[in-house]
């Protein structure tokens, strides 16, 4: 058995068992989003989380399970907000078929169909990061920068796969002030000082979304390992650190 006759045969299993399998994809550049395969035939469209790197997998995981519990018990009613405990609050954005055709795939290869509803699981303003898109409107490299690289190839002269160690505060929109280069693909950018971090607001991203976010910290991709620089706000010149 080879491994998409694996795969297709776990999705089976997951749909036989749930209603609905949870497709998780990691992409060593862009962020990492979730979808479903399973609900259209049950709710008439699938849901799909873009991002959102605040939360961890098993957030994500459980977010997708008492969403889907809870639409079930309504009928599938997509017009409204669903709290989770300790996990915020989540509204739905009808998603834009470019945006389908580019992510979902595992759902039109499941279905053998060209056209499947799909709405965008977005958290409240406490948990929203800058990683995730407005997949309301269409693709596009101009207004989603962080997404990019789900149809242009890596156009850095460092390794594709390069990983950002940050802080939520970065990704929800601060101004990263100091950044050090550990090695050929690895570096660590923080909104503040990098010691006073909480362990829990740390996270790893891709260079790629990192940089999508906030252009101006591209000279980190020229820096040599070991070297660093820090400036005060956004507006400011960078210095070398040290």
């Amino acid at each position: 058995m080879d491994n998409k006759t694996s795969f297709r045969t776990l999705i089976q299993s997951n749909i036989d068992h749930n209603g609905y399998h949870i497709t998780v994809v990691g992409g060593a550049v862009e962020p990492r989003f979730a979808y479903s395969i399973g609900l259209y035939s049950q709710l008439n469209f699938e849901l799909v989380f873009a991002g959102g790197v605040y939360y961890l997998k098993d957030e994500l995981l459980r977010i997708f399970r008492e969403i889907v519990d809870n639409l079930r018990a309504s009928s599938g009613a997509i017009d409204q907000r669903i709290a989770i405990d300790g996990l915020g609050e989540f509204s739905f954005l009808r998603v834009d078929p470019s945006w389908s055709k580019l992510m979902l795939l595992g759902v039109f290869d499941y279905y053998k169909i060209d056209d499947v509803p799909v709405y965008q699981i977005v958290p409240d303003a406490a948990h929203f990061t800058n990683d995730i898109p407005d997949m309301s409107r269409r693709w596009d490299v101009s207004t989603e920068p962080v997404w990019q690289w789900l149809d242009r190839k890596w156009q850095y002269n460092v390794p594709e796969k390069s990983q950002v160690t940050t802080n939520l505060e970065a990704l929800k929109g601060a101004a990263i002030t100091e950044l050090m280069r550990w090695e050929d693909d690895e570096w660590e950018m923080f909104a503040g000082a990098g010691p006073d971090v909480k362990k829990e607001d740390i996270r790893v991203v891709s260079l790629g979304t990192i940089l999508g976010i906030d252009s101006t910290l591209l000279p980190a991709v020229d820096l040599k390992i070991g070297k660093g620089l820090w400036r005060t706000d956004r507006e400011s010149e960078w210095k070398d650190w040290g």
